[in-house]
């Protein structure tokens, strides 16, 4: 019997309700990861890419305004059906997440070493404060922290942004999740610290053998991280197949658009990504046969 997909997203549509009616937001999403596989979802600010990864681990649930619809299978088990209190208890142990901005999103009322500790309660509530700085201390080396002591008695106001995004993938995975989802993991930072991050967490997750969803709109960083690739636009994925094939022979003239607004070291003006379809909340029909993935149409 063969392991079940680590993240099966089937039909996932989004909407929220307002003062003036609906606005439709995701319009039935299909998504799969597989166990150990690095699979990004890109797209423009707004396409509905990082949504898409909050509706994953659970906190889009809480949103009064938001309706959604689909399934949202994890190891097999899903997701829409269990409670809040089963939802919560994924975040942090089996389900992890990297933030965009590091120092928005750890709480800047505690210390390092006292945030790690809260992160490992979630797996042993047991777990002593001086283990906790013990585990995260060893990890925070890993990640090419080498004075982890000093960071773990520091708050995340008083470092740097490339040390709190350290501190947020070793934070993300010091419990060995089995699905890592990374929203734009470097974006705020320098391009050399920033090869250097993405780098630490494809070494990290290749160890652990953890699945990962990469949320990105720089294709040309996924190049170098992903094993296949979604490309979501207004809400709908329009193109989908292993990373090569995607940069090699893109279909969708949206994906084609993406590509050619990579920056070169030649230099010269980005071009402009031309619209694809006629509004935000209409459906979009992927353009062509998708690529091939897995031996599954998803």
């Amino acid at each position: 019997m063969t392991n079940p997909l680590t993240l099966d997203i089937h039909n996932l549509r989004l909407s929220f309700k307002h003062w003036s009616g609906t606005t439709k937001v995701l319009h039935g999403i299909d998504l799969c990861v597989a166990p150990g596989e690095r699979v990004a979802l890109v797209g423009e600010s707004g396409s509905g890419k990082s949504v898409t990864s909050r509706i994953v681990l659970g906190t889009m649930q809480d949103v009064r305004s938001a309706r959604i619809n689909g399934k949202i299978a994890f190891e097999g088990r899903d997701l829409s059906s269990m409670t809040a209190a089963e939802r919560r208890a994924l975040r942090g142990r089996d389900i992890s997440m990297i933030f965009q901005d590091p120092t928005s999103a750890l709480n800047p009322v505690f210390r390092i070493g006292e945030l790690f500790h809260e992160v490992l309660q979630r797996r042993d509530r047991q777990i002593t404060m001086e283990e906790a700085r013990r585990r995260a201390a060893e990890l925070l080396k890993e990640v090419s922290i080498e004075d982890a002591e000093r960071v773990l008695d520091s708050y995340s106001f008083q470092l740097s942004g490339g040390l709190n995004q350290r501190v947020m993938i070793a934070m993300a995975l010091i419990n060995e999740p089995r699905l890592l989802l990374a929203d734009e993991p470097g974006t705020a930072l320098d391009v050399t610290v920033q090869a250097q991050t993405l780098a630490l967490m494809r070494d990290l997750t290749d160890r652990l053998g953890t699945s990962v969803l990469f949320i990105s709109h720089n294709l040309g960083v996924v190049r170098e991280f992903a094993d296949r690739i979604y490309v979501i636009y207004r809400g709908n994925i329009v193109e989908r197949g292993p990373t090569a094939a995607i940069f090699d022979s893109p279909e969708h003239p949206y994906t084609k658009a993406l590509l050619s607004a990579i920056p070169r070291l030649t230099g010269g003006g980005l071009p402009e990504i031309e619209e694809h379809s006629p509004a935000f909340s209409d459906p979009l029909v992927t353009h062509g046969d998708t690529h091939q993935t897995h031996g599954k149409d998803h």
